[in-house]
């Protein structure tokens, strides 16, 4: 175990609250990448996720829980199945109802598990299939996961990198609809984050944050840092 906690480093940014509104984990089977993406109406939404390089990822939003992340994470490490650390996350210790949880994992890739609290706001739910999954809450509509879902699987089809696969997931939210606390704006803040199953660090890491109600999409916005650091690397 202390081997396995050595050899990958976990990337995440650790916040008491922390929110999001749509998510989505993404795992290239063939390369062992693996990225996280999220975007909300508050002001930062980048400290949800945690990625075990070459190993696995989980999303802990909505009310957003670092002892479940951290709970859910150590689990990853150790070998557990996605379905096994949902319900271990399920402990009324983590206040599960106010939480949304989702796993996926290379070991168990075509059985991520997901989880949403009886307490998260409408629209809510989660979609999965093998190496994915996507979830939300505070959604404007029951279609916008189904939109986000299809623009992973056409990023698949395409053959895309992860990181253009998750930008374009985010921006399929934005355009059905984001976190309808934003209306036009769809959202406020909003991440990217790929690592290489070998890495020291991510090799994508992009945050947009604390933009006002009212102002910039924070997705469009990550569009712009996602093109220039494509130009750079």
């Amino acid at each position: 175990m202390k081997k396995i906690i050595l050899t990958f480093i976990i990337f995440a940014v650790c916040s008491n609250k922390t929110f999001a509104t749509w998510s989505i984990i993404v795992i290239d089977p063939g390369t062992n990448e693996i990225g996280i993406a999220g975007a909300s109406c508050t002001s930062n939404c980048y400290g949800i996720g945690k990625i075990i390089p070459g190993v696995g990822a989980i999303i802990v939003q909505a009310m957003s829980n670092n002892h479940a992340r951290e709970k859910g994470a150590e689990m990853i490490i150790a070998g557990s199945t996605p379905e096994q650390i949902i319900q271990a996350l399920k402990n009324p210790d983590f206040d599960p109802e106010r939480q949304q949880y989702a796993v996926v994992t290379i070991k168990y890739i075509d059985s991520p598990s997901t989880y949403t609290g009886d307490s998260t706001s409408q629209d809510n739910g989660a979609l999965t299939k093998s190496g994915v999954s996507v979830q939300g809450n505070i959604l404007t509509s029951a279609g916008e996961l189904k939109a986000i879902m299809q623009a992973v699987e056409k990023g698949q089809r395409a053959s895309l990198n992860i990181a253009e696969i998750l930008m374009s997931a985010l921006e399929a939210g934005a355009a059905a609809g984001g976190d309808k606390r934003c209306g036009a704006q769809k959202a406020a803040s909003s991440f990217i984050i790929v690592a290489k199953p070998d890495g020291n660090k991510p090799y994508i890491d992009l945050n947009i944050s604390g933009q006002d109600k009212g102002g910039h999409n924070a997705v469009e916005m990550l569009r712009s840092e996602f093109e220039t650091w494509k130009r750079k690397h």
